[in-house]
């Protein structure tokens, strides 16, 4: 299962989480770090072609974004 929970960097090693989790002391999680310049451009590249599906071959002036 997938949970996501905001957490705050202290340091280099340390985190505050939002919230507790509750697992047992010595169980390993995994953490995930979003690249946010990765995230953005997907997001970009999706909004670009649903709003290009939206227009007709005629109306190639937009295929230039």
């Amino acid at each position: 299962m997938i949970k996501t929970i905001n957490a705050t960097v202290l340091d280099e090693t340390h985190l505050e989480l939002s919230q507790p989790i509750l697992v047992q002391q010595g169980t390993h999680i995994k953490i995930l770090i979003a690249d946010d310049k990765e995230e953005d451009y997907l997001w970009q590249e999706a909004s670009k072609r649903h709003f290009l599906k939206a227009y007709d071959e005629e109306d190639s002036i937009y295929d230039k974004l």
